[in-house]
């Protein structure tokens, strides 16, 4: 939670020119704080699920699109 914090601070513009560093943080923030699942957070984000598990080991990154599309649910929920 610590490394998303300094990411999220590091920047305004948080959207996504430090998308690809903050989005595995991003990810597994929200499937350990939410009652999202994989499956259900790549259903959300219309991407497949063996994608955002890529992602979740750091050896690929979310497109610009999806990768706002995740910064949107990220903080919807934690405006929530």
């Amino acid at each position: 939670m610590g490394c998303l914090a300094e990411v999220l601070a590091s920047s305004n513009d948080v959207r996504y020119k430090y998308g690809k560093e903050a989005q595995k943080y991003i990810i597994e923030f929200l499937l350990t704080y939410s009652c999202y699942d994989l499956k259900s957070l790549a259903e959300i984000l219309n991407c497949k699920c063996s994608l955002l598990s890529l992602v979740l080991s750091g050896k690929d990154y979310l497109d610009e699109k999806t990768a706002i599309e995740l910064f949107n649910w990220f903080f919807l929920f934690i405006n929530a």
